[in-house]
């Protein structure tokens, strides 16, 4: 029963997410947290570890960025002023309460593909006029996608070992002689 509250309340406030960034650029600032403890609270197998391993992919990806884009331009660059938004931070910030290391490093890169093809699709298409990327909002509804069919395959995302039992499921599929 609390299974399906937490879950029916993860969708309820994804989707929120999704249309307020999608529709204002913004996302109420209390989905945050509440994200963020849901996804704890759904993750039975949380390691502390894991989370300062994310915790700290994020802040080298992040300081890397700020730097690339300061030498570039010569000047100290603060990239949440024109670059990227503080909610798209906090939503990858919530998602290290979730995600094992690896399965974290992957979400992040192909929903950040997928992000990239869907908006530049879009852009190529309807040429908006406001030329931001609603990056939380579409990243929250992969991370919808991948819960729903999770769920409904019954697969836990949060197991750190999901991705080693597919690499032995597709190493049995294809032996190499």
């Amino acid at each position: 029963m609390v299974e399906m509250l937490i879950r029916f309340f993860l969708v309820v406030i994804l989707i929120t997410m999704a249309i307020q960034d999608m529709k204002y650029r913004g996302i109420t600032w209390y989905l945050f947290p509440l994200l963020a403890m849901l996804l704890w609270c759904s993750n039975s197998n949380f390691l502390f570890r894991s989370f300062m391993m994310n915790v700290s992919f994020l802040a080298v990806v992040y300081v890397l960025l700020s730097t690339w884009l300061s030498v570039k331009k010569h000047v100290v660059i603060n990239i949440t002023e024109h670059h990227l938004g503080l909610g798209d931070i906090l939503f990858l910030l919530c998602l290290t309460f979730y995600f094992p290391p690896f399965s974290f490093f992957l979400f992040y890169g192909i929903s950040f593909l997928l992000v990239s093809i869907v908006y530049g699709a879009y852009y190529l298409s309807f040429k908006p006029e406001d030329r931001t990327i609603p990056l939380a909002g579409m990243q929250g509804s992969i991370l919808l996608c991948a819960f729903l069919i999770s769920w409904y395959l019954r697969i836990d995302l949060s197991d750190d070992t999901l991705i080693e039992r597919c690499l032995e499921f597709v190493t049995v599929l294809n032996p190499t002689t």
